[in-house]
């Protein structure tokens, strides 16, 4: 393959390979496209539905002031106090006598609010109390019923106070008879205010009952109820997302039953799927961010799988312009000595036998060289079926070297052998002449000029070990395991004149699996290389076995 073709070859892997890169890099801008507008869409999605929730919580929230305000500022203060203000108009003196309502009455469930009842008199500048009074707050409540006084009377009849005393609320409920110098009422128990919130409350559903069929109870609220100081008058323990919850400030309604109060409220988000139509939508970016890792690692591999077709494309190319350069050099020499004796071109029977011996040589090399391209090939598509039977080793070996002998030249190596007793394995015949010459043509092809090659069949119990050491350059430490694969070739070899295809040692390698064994190679004494080739032994030796 010429060097133009060889570019031309390398641009269309390249174009090939710029092509499937471009396609995969543009899905996933696409993927990216639609991970954007997929979160997008849940993300709007999400804010409606917890606008809707949000909205449904402040319906709650409303809903329950409403009818706390109700219960307590009607049934509870209101009627305390138009008690109280009937027996001031009936009593004689100040401070009045406090009756006892009937049992059962509104009033006796009215006076449970109650924890302790006030008298101020604003001429003699005299506070009394009936009931268990906090003597903290007297001073308060003085100027607090001096400024009652001070002012028109409310159209209710009374007022309603929310103080702060030493970071504590209190709630005191002022009212007045004919005697604009005369004020009484009473100071709100907190104890029993949580629990009159509580029962308005738990007494109906916040929510309408058209919602959910009725099946959304108060179960799935949240509320918390908070005076002016945020001291946590009442709240539920149901459970919430912050996200959902809503908070208000309760302004001067109703008399200022609630003023200053806040109130918090949440739907409980597994019944968002009846408020809203397919409820809170779950986050996705986790799938999405996924599905984006997952891109760009098939990006990734696709890049690298690329790489290697084109790194295994070049180790073609180069195998292919190896095997033609290895070629040319036999039959270039067979066609030259052929035609020589063709032409009749010889001086001498000994110019015609050397011609002979050469054409042999090549076609033997020839051989060589095709039954390792034959066997690579077989081994990459498909298995190949050995013939083993037990025989033993030397007279395959000795057989093997003597015809190598004329493919190495005399004056370039002097090959010596050295065989263990009984030295018998299951072995193919033929793949173990394949790979010693493999091993031999390495050797020679790679060692010194002049060289002594030793082949040395060793054995250890369970294993036979076929032993070829050169003495070569070796081979460095950080290549002892990458020689196996195959189209692989050392650095100073491909800068070198000497050719070779690099599947020698593959073919090595892979028959020696065919047969259960294993190969690597060692260093020989720091001069040369050893190839060690390890078979399984035989279970008996052959009887005659040659010493």
């Amino acid at each position: 393959m010429d060097a133009s073709s060889h570019k031309a070859q390398n641009d269309t892997v390249s174009s090939r390979s710029r092509l499937i890169i471009g396609l995969i890099v543009l899905s996933l801008l696409l993927v990216l496209g639609l991970a954007w507008q997929a979160q997008k869409a849940m993300t709007t999605h999400l804010k409606t539905a917890t606008n809707v929730l949000r909205d449904y919580g402040t319906l709650v929230a409303d809903e329950y002031v409403r009818r706390a305000m109700g219960d307590i500022g009607y049934y509870g203060y209101y009627t305390y106090i138009t008690l109280l203000r009937e027996q001031a108009s009936r009593a004689s003196g100040f401070p009045f006598e406090i009756g006892e309502p009937a049992m059962d009455s509104p009033a006796a469930r009215a006076g449970r609010l109650v924890q302790y009842v006030f008298f101020y008199d604003a001429e003699n500048e005299e506070m009394n109390f009936a009931g268990e009074a906090k003597s903290a707050s007297a001073s308060h409540l003085t100027s607090l019923a001096e400024e009652f006084l001070r002012g028109p009377l409310p159209d209710a009849g009374f007022a309603i106070k929310h103080v702060i005393i030493n970071g504590a609320g209190h709630t005191f409920v002022v009212s007045r008879g004919d005697d604009e110098r005369r004020a009484f009422g009473f100071e709100v128990d907190r104890q029993e205010l949580g629990t009159w919130l509580r029962q308005s409350f738990e007494r109906d559903s916040l929510l309408p009952q058209a919602l959910g069929g009725g099946a959304i109870t108060n179960e799935y609220v949240y509320l918390r109820f908070a005076d002016s100081s945020d001291s946590v008058l009442f709240e539920t323990t149901s459970r919430y997302d912050q996200d959902l919850r809503i908070s208000k400030s309760i302004q001067d309604e109703y008399n200022g039953v609630f003023s200053e109060h806040n109130v918090a409220a949440s739907i409980d988000p597994a019944i968002a799927g009846s408020l809203v139509i397919g409820g809170l939508p779950r986050s996705r970016l986790p799938l999405l961010i996924a599905v984006l890792i997952m891109t760009v690692g098939l990006l990734v591999a696709a890049i690298r799988q690329l790489q290697r077709e084109r790194a295994v494309t070049n180790m073609r190319t180069n195998f292919v312009s190896e095997v033609s350069h290895e070629l040319r050099t036999p039959l270039t020499q067979i066609r030259m000595f052929a035609e020589t004796l063709l032409f009749d071109r010889v001086r001498s029977s000994d110019e015609r036998r050397r011609a002979l011996e050469i054409i042999n040589r090549e076609v033997q090399r020839l051989i060589h060289l095709v039954e390792n391209v034959l066997q690579f090939s077989n081994g990459r598509s498909k298995k190949r079926e050995l013939q083993t039977t037990q025989q033993s080793l030397r007279p395959i070996i000795e057989r093997v070297v003597d015809e190598f002998r004329p493919l190495s030249g005399q004056e370039r190596a002097n090959i010596v052998c050295h065989f263990a007793a009984n030295a018998t394995a299951d072995v193919d015949a033929d793949a173990i002449r394949q790979i010693l010459m493999n091993l031999l043509d390495n050797a020679v092809k790679y060692g010194p000029g002049t060289q002594t090659i030793c082949i040395e069949v060793t054995q250890r119990p369970g294993w036979i070990r076929l032993i070829v050491a050169d003495e070569g350059p070796g081979i460095p430490p950080d290549d002892r395991e990458r020689i196996w694969s195959g189209y692989y070739r050392l650095d100073r070899e491909r800068k070198s004149a000497i050719a070779g295809t690099g599947i020698g040692l593959a073919v090595v390698r892979e028959l020696a699996a065919l047969h259960g064994g294993r190969t690597w190679v060692e260093s020989n004494n720091g001069s040369g290389a050893r190839f060690i080739v390890e078979f399984p032994a035989a279970t008996q030796p052959l009887s005659g076995d040659p010493e």
